[in-house]
């Protein structure tokens, strides 16, 4: 047979070779589908997570005047030491001055009409009883006594009020601490209230962190933690926590409070650094663990993929249902479905189907 002839049939018969079955439709063989998979563990007996958060003094003051006004002085510059009842600023307090001194003068007159009421109501009264004035002029001197009276006591409350203003006009430091921040300049004018001053006191140091939901319902008062600083490796100190807050704050997190139990001169306020929270299991052995990304939900609740009869990196993906409970750091813990060391999909869930062949792909 001619050579061009033998490679027509060749190629003839190789293209009948794909053709099979009724309807002359080809038979392609399904790729198998690759699939990344992994081990259910127990959980260790502890799970640990940390959270980075900010070092702060245990006490700390936002020093500002119960009043506005121009500031004249202020005696202290960040990163002093300041003693309790030293003074720290004082505003202009000319007009307050000169409201003090009248309201004094204005008791002072007070005083005197009274002194002068009393005087008169004497003299009433002894005439009254000699029937020498009438009732009438007697009841006029007891209310003009009555009405002195009143006047001296409002002069006295006066002046107790413009004496406050004149402390309203300086601020002094509660406790001793250390000066970490001054808002304003001298010769500037404050508002009433605005922080002037910031003070850390105490040698106590707290840090506060940012704690997911997931976790914070793990979190108790008085749980120890450790606390760990970029700024001083190779450390870590013991703390325990404080207080844990009720709702989440701007950044979706609940802040958690944690103060240090011996804490190192070399920390200071705003040092960055972490908080490990250490979160035991509750029942009287490890459970088991599924990683999230395995765990599918739909109608009929939450499922996997477990994947049997593996040979030669080959396995056979089968849908079971399962029940999970809290998320630990290392996945859902499994209360009910799945075994120690079984395998499961972990990408890919929607494309699956059961019974189907899968190729293994370790994750």
């Amino acid at each position: 047979m001619p050579k061009r002839n033998c490679e027509a049939a060749g190629v003839f018969l190789a293209a009948m070779g794909l053709w099979v079955g009724c309807g002359g439709e080809p038979q392609v063989a399904e790729p198998i589908r690759p699939v990344k998979y992994a081990e259910v563990r127990p959980a260790s007996a502890v799970q640990s997570q940390r959270f980075a958060g900010t070092a702060k003094a245990g006490v700390e003051a936002k020093l500002s005047f119960r009043t506005g006004g121009l500031i004249e002085s202020i005696s202290v510059k960040v990163g002093d030491q300041v003693k309790a009842g030293q003074r720290i600023a004082m505003l202009d307090n000319r007009d307050a001055v000169l409201a003090h001194q009248r309201a004094k003068a204005a008791l002072e007159n007070a005083r005197v009409q009274k002194a002068n009421a009393q005087s008169r109501l004497i003299r009433v009264r002894q005439l009254y009883q000699a029937n020498n004035v009438s009732l009438a002029e007697y009841e006029q001197a007891k209310n003009g006594f009555a009405s002195a009276t009143s006047s001296y006591e409002s002069a006295q409350k006066s002046l107790d009020l413009q004496e406050r203003q004149l402390g309203y006009n300086e601020i002094y430091a509660p406790v001793a601490g250390i000066v970490t921040a001054v808002h304003k300049e001298v010769n500037e004018v404050i508002q009433a209230g605005a922080p002037l001053v910031e003070l850390s006191a105490g040698e106590d140091i707290e840090m506060e962190v940012g704690v997911p939901e997931g976790y914070i319902a793990q979190i108790q008062t008085g749980q120890p933690v450790r606390v760990r600083f970029s700024a001083l490796p190779g450390l870590d100190f013991a703390a325990q926590v404080r207080e844990i807050a009720y709702a989440l704050d701007a950044s979706s997190t609940y802040p958690v409070i944690v103060q240090l139990d011996a804490p190192s001169p070399s920390i200071r306020p705003g040092m960055a650094g972490e908080v490990e929270f250490r979160f035991g299991t509750d029942g009287p052995s490890d459970p088991f663990v599924v990683p999230v990304k395995a765990v599918g939900e739909d109608a009929n609740g939450q499922y996997v993929f477990v994947i049997d009869e593996v040979d030669k990196g080959l396995g056979t993906v089968h849908r079971r249902p399962i029940r999970i409970g809290k998320l630990l750091a290392d996945g859902f813990v499994v209360e009910e479905g799945l075994g120690d060391r079984e395998l499961v999909a972990t990408a890919g869930l929607r494309s699956l189907l059961n019974g189907m062949q899968v190729r293994l792909l370790q994750e």
